[in-house]
Order: structure tokens, then C-alpha cells, then sequence
């Protein structure tokens, strides 16, 4: 959930053409990430819980994505704060990968 308030609190600084675009898809990326990781841990099985830890994996991806596309578009944002962001990012979504495979699934991507 910090990340997902961290990306918030970034994506608030970027241009205001991006308020309906980047921004917006940086904002809802990184909330459905801690979302489908509390709605997959009420699953019944393992199965359904990794099917939820996939779509949390993959918006975690695309939140990265987006950071890095800010990199380019936008390089007088703050370096530091980006690439803590995406370090953070990677971080995490290895750490949802690892679950994943220690519920015994292999990823269906």
C-alpha cells in the first residue's frame, strides 16, 4: 500500500496534460496491485489466490512501465524519487512472483 501512495503522490506531479493519461494510468495501475493481492487472499485455493497475485504482478509491471515512460518524456522530473520508484516496483513485484511460485503455481501469463 506505501507504494501505491508513493506512485499517487508522484504521478500528482506531473504536467497537467497528463492528469487523463499517464497519471491517471500510473494511479489506477498501482492501486489494482495491493487490491487484488487483499481480494486474492480471501481465495479458497491456492490456485485462485495466484490467479489474483498475476494481476497484481502484471499491474506492478505496468506501474514500472509508466515510471520509465516518465523517464523519457518528462527528464527533469526528479531522478532520485523515479528511480527509487522503480527500483521499489521491481522489488515488489519479485517478491509477488516468489509467492506465486511458492503456492506451487507456474504463472499463466
Amino acid at each position: 500500500m506505501d507504494y501505491a501512495v508513493s506512485v499517487y503522490k508522484f504521478a500528482i506531479g506531473l504536467p497537467a496534460e497528463e492528469k487523463y493519461n499517464l497519471a491517471s494510468q500510473l494511479r489506477r495501475a498501482a492501486a489494482s496491485a495491493p487490491l487484488n493481492i487483499a481480494e486474492g487472499s480471501g481465495s479458497a485455493t491456492n490456485v485462485e489466490f495466484a490467479r489474483f497475485l498475476g494481476y497484481a504482478y502484471r499491474s506492478l509491471k505496468e506501474v514500472i512501465t509508466g515510471l520509465e515512460l516518465c523517464q523519457r518524456l518528462y527528464p527533469s522530473s526528479d531522478e532520485r524519487v523515479l528511480l527509487s520508484l522503480i527500483d521499489e516496483g521491481n522489488q515488489i513485484s519479485k517478491m509477488v512472483y516468489s509467492l506465486i511460485r511458492k503456492l506451487g503455481e507456474t504463472p499463466q501469463w
